[in-house]
């Protein structure tokens, strides 16, 4: 075990939770400069004696870590109701239809007060947050929602801010806040609830007929030692609507990684990675700016202002470098945490993942060795759900844990694995194969992958919250579903627990039995560069393959015309051409500038290409 992740399990004893409840008391978490929580600074509110908590003026009754571990116990019932005014309803509408017109998202936060109701075994806390931030939350969730006459007709995902200071000129025009003084403002900026900056709110979209499914998937990770949310069920009402049962989602932010990892380990990279994260091209890294429209693959969460990137291009170099060994591959991932990621996401079945489609996970590049770490996220697509899409026709319950085949094959445009991270590491022919079924087995003998366990966290839920599944009016977007708790198959051909596990582990099983033959597989070695040209349609044919050896790729070919060509990196899809090709290049070519193809007359040549520099050495022969 690692030391970050001996530290993280203690991290964890004392402040996350178990079938008994909340363990310990932590000690006070720190903001990023290392300052203690002070409740004693204070906003320009009024002193209430209703007995509610405002937070940011009342001292609270627990400390905030105590608080966190109360808001995600699943033994205790959340309530959330957000007031919003209808003005704040119809600004807020407005934002969507602003961005979605320039194909963007809006990352507006509109004003409302929030009541959180935290009932335990002792009784009920009643705490009011005033002037929270809401927004709209996601990608192909955002829809229209609101309008005067119907007013919230349609469930959205939304995103909370406890910071937001509504000052923003950009955004606010004359009705930005003006603060009294710099103090409050700064107060604002620094205040959490529950040791959170921000909270996720999500809507059962996929109608996961338990509303347990996707914290169910972090609770499996996090019990094998992988970095994932915090989550619980809440009965939620909006500005006078009761809305049914959303979840709670804990962000992967800064704060996220300050409660799990040491001190110096939560200044490094973190991106979020969104579809087609295969690690195959380094086209689009950046940071997202909803404004300017410009959304990236891996979007940088951290370090916006200072990083250049250079872990996650070493990274995604070095994988596509068709030179890579066991031992760099163990010096750029955190391979006890990839493992564990691994084979606790081939057991969820998710088809919408790292694996299957690209997609969904966060990337954290520890700083004191440089190695990435593996975060899931979004993760209603797991367990059986296949609501509106079941890509492979039976909930991902047949899949192969070591085959290159894709369970989201509608939307790769094709059955094969092209991501090298999985290629190198578990898939057979990959160097961690006998690792990876080692953890396979000890995920398999997990509780969390019984019914029975399943079954008691579904009844702590539905004891909990089955007065409060149904909304109070209809919302568009339900699509006539019965609001219920149900251990059942479900609406759209979700699959109960048992059903989807039972064919998990059959098919598991089968395949561990024939083990030896993915133990005993050589992989080809890998054709990532090719030679491209008019004589060969500009397409990937074998005679023109490129060999790799020492890190540069190389070929020797004979023209018996003029040649027209280029490098290929099929795996990329990059191209190099005449800007490329290296000062030490003895063959004389020429270039007429159309898309920097290289012209060679006839004759036989060595063509050279070093995969680190990428520059083209052209020698006759």
């Amino acid at each position: 075990m690692k030391n970050w992740q001996r530290i993280l399990c203690l991290v964890l004893c004392a402040v996350m939770l178990s079938g008994c409840g909340i363990l310990g008391t932590p000690p006070a978490p720190t903001d990023e400069n290392g300052v203690t929580y002070d409740p004693s600074v204070q906003e320009s509110l009024p002193p209430d004696t209703d007995g509610v908590i405002d937070v940011g003026f009342d001292r609270l009754p627990v400390s905030e870590m105590q608080l966190y571990g109360q808001l995600f116990d699943p033994e205790n019932k959340i309530t959330l109701n957000l007031d919003m005014a209808a003005s704040e309803l119809e600004k807020m509408q407005k934002d969507y239809e602003d961005y979605r017109n320039k194909n963007s998202k809006s990352p507006i936060y509109r004003m409302a007060n929030l009541t959180v109701t935290v009932t335990t075994k002792s009784g009920s806390t009643v705490y009011r947050i005033h002037e929270v931030g809401v927004r709209m939350k996601g990608n192909t969730s955002r829809t229209d929602f609101y309008n005067s006459h119907d007013g919230i007709y349609k469930y959205i995902h939304l995103k909370l801010s406890f910071q937001e200071t509504f000052d923003d000129a950009l955004y606010y025009g004359s009705g930005a806040k003006v603060w009294a003084n710099e103090e409050q403002r700064n107060a604002r900026k620094d205040r959490t609830f529950a040791a959170l900056e921000q909270l996720e709110m999500r809507w059962n979209k996929c109608y996961d007929q338990t509303y347990l499914k996707e914290s169910y998937a972090y609770a499996l990770y996090r019990d094998e030692g992988v970095l994932a949310p915090m989550t619980n069920l809440c009965s939620f009402d909006w500005s006078g609507i009761h809305m049914g049962i959303y979840c709670l989602v804990e962000p992967v932010d800064k704060e996220f990684l300050r409660k799990r990892l040491p001190e110096n380990e939560t200044d490094g990279d973190l991106y979020k990675c969104a579809w087609p994260a295969s690690f195959t091209n380094m086209d689009s890294i950046g940071v997202e700016d909803e404004d300017k429209s410009q959304f990236y693959t891996y979007d940088l969460k951290t370090n916006k202002k200072t990083s250049e990137h250079a872990a996650l291009k070493n990274l995604i170099n070095t994988l596509n470098s068709g030179t890579l060994t066991k031992e760099q591959l163990a010096k750029l991932v955190d391979i006890d945490n990839f493992l564990s990621y691994a084979a606790v996401s081939y057991f969820l079945g998710n088809p919408d993942d790292l694996r299957n489609n690209y997609n969904n996970f966060y990337l954290y590049f520890l700083p004191s060795s440089g190695k990435a770490i593996f975060i899931p996220y979004d993760y209603d697509r797991c367990l059986g759900v296949t609501y509106e899409w079941n890509p492979t026709g039976n909930g991902v319950t047949q899949d192969n844990p070591f085959s290159e085949e894709l369970a989201a094959k509608d939307n790769n445009n094709g059955a094969s694995q092209k991501n090298p991270l999985f290629l190198y590491s578990v898939v057979r022919g990959g160097f961690y194969v006998k690792e990876y079924a080692e953890v396979l087995k000890r995920v398999a003998g997990n509780k969390l992958l019984q019914s029975a366990t399943f079954d008691q966290w579904f009844n702590r839920a539905n004891a909990l919250y089955a007065r409060d599944v149904a909304p109070s009016k209809n919302l568009y977007n339900a699509d006539g579903r019965q609001f219920a708790f149900s251990l059942a198959d479900g609406i759209g051909g979700n699959l109960s627990f048992n059903t989807y596990i039972t064919r998990k582990m059959a098919t598991y099983n089968r395949c561990m039995t024939n083990l030896d033959q993915y133990l005993d597989y050589v992989r080809p070695e890998p054709i990532i560069y090719y030679i491209r040209g008019e004589f060969n349609g500009w397409s990937d044919q074998p005679q023109y393959a490129m060999k790799i050896k020492d890190g540069v790729a190389s070929i020797t070919l004979n023209f018996t015309k003029n040649a027209k060509f280029k490098v290929y990196n099929q795996m990329q899809n990059a191209w190099y051409g005449t800007n490329d090709i290296s000062p030490d290049s003895t063959a004389e070519y020429t270039t007429t500038g159309n898309h920097d193809n290289i012209y060679l007359k006839p004759g036989k040549y060595l063509i050279e290409f070093d995969t680190q520099t990428k520059l083209i050495t052209i020698t006759p022969v």
